[in-house]
């Protein structure tokens, strides 16, 4: 695979990885307005939220483990830029 292909495919990668990013961040906006609603109900039960917040717990762990990883593709694109730029 040449350094471009290379660069080209994380590229890609590293698209895939934002949407990702910005679905789940989408999603945890959700969960959240959808605790605030049945929390401001003065006879909510904790099991009313509980599953909410679980899936909010697992949506910030994706999110902080497809953070990482896109700036893991972001420096590894940055050191493939000044690689082609220095082979130009």
């Amino acid at each position: 695979m040449s350094l471009k292909e290379t660069y080209d495919d994380l590229f890609f990668k590293s698209s895939e990885v934002q949407k990702n990013l910005d679905t789940l961040k989408q999603r945890m906006e959700e969960l959240d307005t959808q605790i605030q609603v049945i929390e401001r109900n003065p006879n909510f039960l904790e099991t009313d939220v509980e599953p909410l917040y679980e899936l909010l717990w697992k949506a910030r762990i994706d999110y902080k483990k497809q953070q990482t990883e896109f700036h893991t593709l972001t420096l590894q694109l940055q050191q493939l830029n000044h690689i082609l730029e220095d082979l130009h």
